[in-house]
């Protein structure tokens, strides 16, 4: 089941198309950037720290595009009766549509990181391994994520429209309402907190809440592989008087985050479609 869809997904020329352009945008960001007055090493670091910011708004529309009519599509078109009509299960489709649409959207992450690591080494003759490594891993991670909440949704839903509407739902809950100015997570929190329960702000609180969206997980966690002067500040200053944030706000708890988006919307999804009336 995997292997027939992916090779689907590998004639799209439409991905082919993509990957291209985001390679192309890669190798060119690598090979271009150059900071101020910066030793080779620490240009590529920069280099990947601009790469992770670009990554962290594209790459969930990348993941939800990829895979969010994986299965809705097939129900929709009514070809997901004949996948059950071969010795397949639901579960056999389910796996296979994630398995496949996982690995394009890894083999799209790994493709982007090879041009940048080839473009950054090309400009400044250094390529910090560790810090690369490190990088991909958690941007494998973090698509793996939405891929995985995209086929959730592909497998709730048996029409077209429905999976476009709630892929853009994802997408502005999980993303833009934890990067817009004025309406964010973390204003909504401390709002009703203070506002509607009157009770006094709690800095720790509102930033706890801000980590359960996999976009400040993936900016977290990649705090882990850059120095601490090219750290971003992903929350503000904790309630305690020295400043330090809580064990619950450190890097590691990103894995902890990954961990439960990967594992919740498949299953849920996984419920949702083998329950469901195909007919």
């Amino acid at each position: 089941m995997a292997k027939k869809d992916f090779r689907g997904a590998r004639r799209s020329r439409s991905l082919w198309a993509v990957a291209t352009l985001l390679g192309l945008v890669t190798a060119l960001i690598g090979y271009s950037y150059e900071a101020y007055q910066a030793t080779p090493t620490t240009s590529v670091q920069r280099m990947f720290s601009q790469l992770v910011l670009l990554l962290m708004l594209l790459l969930p529309i990348v993941a939800l595009v990829a895979s969010y009519m994986s299965i809705a599509g097939e129900r929709e078109s009514g070809g997901v009766k004949f996948l059950l009509s071969v010795p397949n299960t639901r579960r056999d489709v389910f796996v296979g549509k994630f398995v496949s649409r996982l690995g394009i959207v890894c083999a799209g992450v790994v493709f982007m990181f090879v041009t940048a690591a080839a473009g950054g080494y090309a400009r400044n003759g250094t390529l910090p391994l560790t810090l690369v490594a490190g990088l991909l891993a958690m941007t494998l991670l973090y698509g793996s994520v939405f891929v995985s909440i995209a086929i959730a949704v592909s497998s709730a839903v048996a029409a077209r429209s429905r999976a476009i509407a709630a892929a853009v739902g994802s997408y502005f809950v999980l993303v833009l309402l934890f990067v817009v100015p004025g309406l964010s997570v973390f204003m909504i929190a401390q709002w009703v907190h203070r506002t509607l329960l009157g009770m006094e702000a709690n800095l720790d609180l509102y930033n706890a809440v801000t980590y359960v969206s996999p976009l400040t997980a993936y900016r977290k966690g990649t705090n882990m592989f850059f120095p601490d002067e090219m750290e971003q500040r992903v929350f503000q200053r904790a309630a305690d008087a020295s400043g330090d944030l809580p064990v619950y706000l450190s890097e590691e708890v990103s894995l902890l985050v990954f961990a439960v988006w990967l594992v919740v919307p498949l299953a849920v999804g996984y419920l949702r479609f083998r329950g469901a009336d195909l007919q």
